[in-house]
């Protein structure tokens, strides 16, 4: 018998959603489908269910209510049951094959969702009515026991299994590209793009199967014409195995949550080439790094000073920085994870300090993020998909600047001080017509971004705000730009140069988008600088910037109305750092209505 474990709801409704989306659902945005009831509603009326058991409304009517949910109540559910096909390997049962397996495992998924107070049934499946009458359950009861559902659903999974064909264990499967690397992408975000690229592409069947160590998994689908099982091999142990997969040849295209090293550059060169071109280097999306405690802390920000204190373990109780008399437990990622990099890169060399060795270390975003959300004194740092129910804080750069939260628009123009970029790197050998340069070209298009959107990161396709602008601002930047609304990107360059970075030099083709989907607009760039040198100089330098890529949206057809150079006005990081000081470094882009008339040149 399997014993049933507690989890949260929201844990139930990603599984839910994982589930509609491998039986023919359109792809689910989890956190509207949380907040948002009439999505909700038409997301659940067009799923296959014919009848519903009575016992099924204890959870049904909370899906179908227009309350909020209580995502972070505690539930029951029934482990993920594996079944051993004879002469084959370890296989999990799926709601994606069909048969009595396939029956078997969607009804399982049923069966959590009802908190074990009731079953979905659907109109002519015998395995489901068979499971109901093996479980005892009657359409007037509310409940019935864990164990016995979960002892017929254990029966039921292994007669499914036994009745089987014996030749499905030894079904040949072709695997098309390798993807390794970053457990920030390849955990979820990952998983996502390839399911929907393969769906665009006319695959049959798309499903993720867990493999045996928690953060590898195989993407399995049919492709028209081909007889042979079509799989994706992805391994999220951390973003420097997933250079380490391509120098040993055991990867096709590698994961990073941070930026390629020197060192990792050097040694691929010989094999991939410059994999920090732009042609190699792709930029799939933008993060956060959540700084995350305990939700009952009443800490509401901090600045990396202060972050670093608490990783150094200089500061070891909350009653040093205003909270309660309670020991910091420091959670920190591991040694291979590119979160780790930027934290420690961020926030910790920033300082001068290293991490405390009391912190524990965690391989899996999702566990480090649960860990904290249960410990009272809890801190850690995770990408901002992962926050679930934690708390996150607002950020500030240094002591006395304004603290920042990450959100979706100060992620997405590299304002919060803890924003990172997520990468994707494919060899230069890597032929164009390739199943993986496929795949890459969908990630960093319109459809690939708002996938992840939907994933929970911040996609890369352009939003136009009205921003709040802080009367401490300069009141040359104010006079700029009132009235306009900006853009959510900064055009940012290769340090110490005048040339674009990989990222903006795709930004580009994103703004010409923009542009010719919003006639009538007029573009406005600013330039700025860091603070070294004078202030005339860096109002020069600033100017030139924001020239350049006026330059580059003039060859593209775009015309710029006004180009301006604030120099070292309204940083948005601390100029003590060269990161910070690259961060300043920006030309940011306002839009206007061509009725208004222009801002005075500057």
């Amino acid at each position: 018998m399997i014993a049933s474990v507690n989890t949260t709801f929201f844990d139930l409704l990603w599984q839910l959603k994982q589930e509609l989306e491998l039986n023919g659902a359109e792809t689910i945005d989890l956190p509207t489908f949380i907040d948002d009831p009439q999505y909700r509603r038409r997301i659940l009326q067009a799923a296959d269910i014919k009848a519903l058991n009575p016992a099924y409304r204890q959870i049904l009517p909370e899906l179908l209510d227009s309350q909020p949910l209580n995502i972070t109540r505690q539930v029951r559910r029934v482990p993920t049951v594996k079944t051993l096909h004879s002469g084959g390997p370890v296989h999990t049962v799926e709601s994606g094959r069909k048969g009595p397996g396939f029956m078997t495992g969607l009804l399982i998924v049923m069966v959590l969702l009802a908190g074990v107070a009731g079953l979905v049934e659907f109109t002519g499946d015998k395995v489901v009515s068979d499971l109901i009458s093996t479980a005892g359950i009657n359409r007037g009861q509310d409940t019935a026991p864990v164990e016995a559902v979960t002892a017929a659903a254990t029966a039921a999974v292994a007669a499914g299994a036994s009745r089987a064909p014996a030749a499905a264990s030894a079904e040949a499967v072709e695997t098309l590209f390798r993807l390794h690397g970053s457990n920030t992408i390849g955990e979820s975000l990952a998983p996502e793009l390839l399911k929907a690229f393969w769906q665009q592409q006319g695959a049959r069947n798309v499903r993720v199967e867990q493999q045996d160590i928690e953060v590898e998994r195989d993407v399995l689908f049919s492709l028209p014409g081909k007889t042979a099982l079509q799989r994706i091999e992805l391994k999220a142990h951390g973003s420097s195995t997933g250079f380490k997969g391509l120098l040993s040849r055991d990867a096709d295209l590698a994961m990073a949550s941070r930026r390629i090293k020197d060192a990792e550059k050097t040694r691929l060169a010989p094999l991939y080439g410059d994999l920090s071109s732009v042609r190699t280097e792709h930029v799939v999306g933008m993060d956060g790094l959540a700084i995350i405690v305990h939700p009952r802390n009443p800490l509401g920000s901090v600045n990396t000073a202060q972050l670093a204190k608490l990783f150094s373990g200089e500061i070891s109780n909350w009653q040093q920085l205003g909270g309660p008399n309670q020991p910091v437990r420091l959670y920190s990622r591991d040694e291979n994870s590119g979160t780790w990099d930027s934290f420690n890169s961020m926030v910790l060399k920033k300082h001068g300090v290293a991490l405390s060795a009391q912190a524990r270390r965690f391989e899996s975003s999702m566990e480090l993020s649960d860990r904290v959300s249960q410990e009272p004194g809890a801190i850690g740092f995770i990408g901002l998909p992962y926050v679930l129910r934690a708390k996150a804080l607002a950020v500030a750069d240094e002591a006395g600047a304004l603290p920042v939260f990450p959100t979706t628009f100060t992620v997405s123009t590299e304002d919060y001080p803890l924003t990172r970029r997520l990468y994707m790197y494919e060899p230069m050998t890597l032929a164009l017509n390739s199943p993986a340069h496929q795949f890459i070209n969908f990630v960093t298009s319109e459809e690939g971004q708002e996938v992840v959107r939907k994933s929970g990161f911040i996609s890369q396709n352009i939003q136009r705000i009205q921003p709040v602008l802080s009367p401490e601002l300069p009141a040359e930047y104010i006079a700029l730009t009132q009235g306009g609304s900006r853009l959510s990107l900064n055009f940012r360059f290769n340090s110490g140069t005048f040339d674009l970075d990989n990222k903006a030099q795709r930004d580009l083709e994103r703004v010409i988008r923009f542009f010719e989907k919003n006639p009538g607009q007029r573009a406005v760039l600013i330039g700025f600088s860091d603070s070294t040198g004078s202030a005339g100089h860096n109002r020069k330098l600033s100017q030139q910037r924001a020239g350049i890529v006026r330059d580059q949206l003039l060859a593209r057809g775009i015309n710029v109305a006004e180009v301006h150079g604030l120099g070292e006005l309204a940083p948005v990081a601390s100029n003590a750092s060269a990161t910070g000081r690259e961060r300043n470094r920006r030309v940011e882009v306002w839009v206007r209505d061509r009725t208004r008339a222009p801002a005075p040149a500057s």
